[in-house]
């Protein structure tokens, strides 16, 4: 089976060796959505300073998550993704986990200190 992933940056800053990334990746009709979070107050928590949360949505979901935005294709959808939830910056993750629960589309989370 071909392997194909998609990814688009949904946030991203740095300054003084501290940052936050959102990035969603389709990968095989799974989306996930990922936030790492580095240095700072991560050290407080982490003692490698990094911090992921994801959000993971199977293959149903995706398309379910997809069709609620209107996107044809992984490419579209992770597009569709940036457009409306994007201008949250680092809180992408918490606003797309917002939609998906008024909408019924399930997700499971997980966090890696």
């Amino acid at each position: 089976m071909k392997r194909t992933v998609h990814s688009l940056c949904l946030h991203a800053c740095s300054k003084n060796d501290t940052g936050t990334d959102v990035t969603a990746y389709i990968e095989n009709g799974i989306l996930s959505v990922v936030r790492t979070d580095w240095g700072g107050i991560a050290y407080d928590y982490a003692s490698d300073g990094e911090i992921e949360s994801s959000l993971f949505f199977d293959p149903v979901h995706t398309a379910k998550l997809a069709n609620s935005l209107q996107a044809q294709g992984d490419r579209m959808l992770l597009e569709k993704l940036l457009k409306r939830f994007g201008r949250y910056g680092s809180s992408a993750p918490d606003e797309i986990r917002r939609y998906c629960d008024k909408k019924g589309i399930a997700y499971t989370t997980y966090i890696h200190y």
